[in-house]
């Protein structure tokens, strides 16, 4: 991959975003935030660095065996410097419509049964979006002060600099990041809409 730099990124849990650029899940669940336009989440960007953040009731939010993620970022202050080292790729959008379609997939995410199908039923007039991002690490990790445009409870961030990304090492090689795409589609109801 060329070296490119990035002034976009995306909002996701610090725990989500550690376990996307080690391959232990391909996909992000989006359906909004209390700021974004209308309340309703847009993909306006296929490529973007993750912004990490917390969730207060993290733990509740993983399977038991994935608890222990919750210590990377255990004590981390994201209010004054963010450090960037995931970096993706829009693959695919699929709109998930039926709470079945959420059950298919929980072999595939850290998360525990009750997360994505809570994101799910949040606004039940508006479908929620499947994102199969191609995940890359930063080999040096980028660390930034964050600026007050930053906060606030939406997706996307708009950065102030570009991010010098540098080396990326995909977190999947080709043929494992193609096994785990044929598995969710195969797990997935004939009925999902692919975007």
């Amino acid at each position: 991959m060329q070296e490119i730099d990035s002034k976009i990124a995306l909002k996701e849990w610090a725990v989500t975003s550690g376990a996307l650029g080690r391959g232990e899940q391909i996909f992000m669940l989006r359906k909004g935030g209390i700021r974004e336009d209308g309340r309703h989440f847009k993909i306006e960007h296929d490529r973007f660095l993750l912004y990490p953040g917390l969730y207060h009731e993290g733990e509740l939010l993983l399977k038991p065996e994935n608890r222990r993620l919750l210590d990377e970022a255990n004590g981390v202050d994201f209010s004054e410097k963010i450090t960037f080292s995931v970096y993706c790729e829009l693959v695919e959008s699929i709109e998930i419509a039926e709470e079945r379609q959420i059950r298919a997939l929980d072999a595939f995410h850290i998360w525990s049964p009750e997360f994505p199908i809570k994101r799910f039923n949040w606004k039940p007039r508006h479908s929620l979006k499947l994102m199969i991002v191609r995940a890359y690490r930063l080999d040096d990790p980028v660390t930034v002060s964050v600026d007050s445009s930053y906060a606030g409870c939406r997706s996307w961030v708009v950065l102030s600099d570009s991010v010098e990304l540098g080396k990326l090492t995909p977190a999947l090689s080709d043929s494992e990041f193609r096994a785990q795409m044929d598995q969710i589609h195969s797990a997935l109801s004939e009925t999902a809409v692919i975007a």
